[in-house]
């Protein structure tokens, strides 16, 4: 039996929608902890509700025609054989809500008294990438085409960035080139205005969708929920040991002393097949172009080029 095996098991025996960790604490309590460490010969993982939690969502993003799981409001899943006429309404109400109404809301900035939307965190994200020399662009969901945007919702990362190593010792970007490593990279960001021990796997899975097609994909927010916080960087640990997104705490005010909670794993080779459907949103197919038309650029005008794509709006405006 795998982690799929019992998520499926367990709500086949559930008419309501359950959320990660209350299907895996069902599977125990039926014994499929045991019958799935037995298959793994012992070798089960370290986070098991991360594990089964993975294989859901990574099922729903990249197998939306074939997938037997439907996501349902937060975080909470349900077979797709168990919608019926009495339920659809409700699946339906809850899946069309908009991306505000389903995160944390509004939180109130404790200097300013302002309230903060979740959109309002590109700007400081923005101005924290550029002081590493990472160009960023928002990428709108709603810009995908129309017959894929249901498909693509979690595909689709909040803002996408790049970095040109331009800036390296001319010797050291030839030795790079020598032994075939990447001078290009690639960035993928989530944004959350709150983490809580609640969201967090629902958030990183997120997250995790855009590793992909990635160098490195992250998972940002302004804050990290105080209560059973100990508890929620154990388990923001065991998570990014097991799946490699990087975890950020987003400094609204202060973008520069943002501060990087655990790093994220580096990938050298990118899933084209990925990056080929996300190019049917036509903002990341811009981005892609504006990526190529500078790296085809000499040395000398790279510069100019990135100025100009700010300056119109094609990258975010640190200013």
């Amino acid at each position: 039996m795998t982690y799929y095996d019992a998520a499926k098991k367990v709500l086949e025996q559930s008419d309501v929608p359950m959320k990660v960790d209350e299907i895996w604490e069902k599977a125990i309590e039926l014994g499929y902890d045991k019958i799935i460490a037995e298959t793994l010969n012992g070798k089960m993982s370290k986070t098991p509700i991360a594990s089964l939690g993975a294989k859901i969502y990574t099922d729903i993003k990249f197998n939306p025609d074939t997938t037997i799981f439907v996501k349902v409001g937060k975080g909470k899943f349900l077979l797709k054989s168990k919608i019926n006429n009495s339920n659809q309404n409700l699946i339906n109400e809850i899946n069309n809500l908009s991306e505000e109404e389903d995160t944390e809301d509004i939180i109130e900035n404790t200097i300013t008294n302002k309230k903060i939307l979740e959109e309002d965190l590109h700007t400081p994200l923005t101005k924290y990438l550029y002081s590493r020399k990472i160009y960023s662009k928002t990428i709108n969901a709603n810009a995908t085409d129309v017959n894929l945007k249901g498909k693509m919702k979690w595909g689709t990362p909040d803002i996408v960035g790049v970095t040109f190593k331009d800036y390296i010792n001319k010797s050291v970007l030839e030795l790079f080139n020598h032994i075939n490593l990447p001078t290009t990279e690639i960035y993928a960001y989530e944004l959350k205005l709150k983490i809580t021990l609640g969201s967090l796997t629902e958030y990183y899975f997120q997250a995790l969708s855009n590793s992909g097609w990635a160098n490195e994909a992250w998972l940002v927010a302004m804050e990290i929920d105080e209560n059973n916080y100990d508890e929620l960087m154990e388990e923001m640990k065991r998570l990014n040991q097991s799946f490699g997104v990087g975890i950020m705490k987003l400094n609204y005010d202060n973008p520069e002393d943002s501060e990087i909670l655990f790093s994220a794993q580096k990938r050298n080779y990118l899933d084209i097949d990925t990056m080929h459907k996300l190019c049917y949103n036509r903002q990341f197919q811009d981005f892609i172009n504006d990526v190529n038309e500078i790296l085809d650029a000499k040395d000398k005008s790279k510069s100019h080029i990135i100025s100009s794509l700010i300056n119109s709006g094609r990258f975010n405006n640190p200013n």
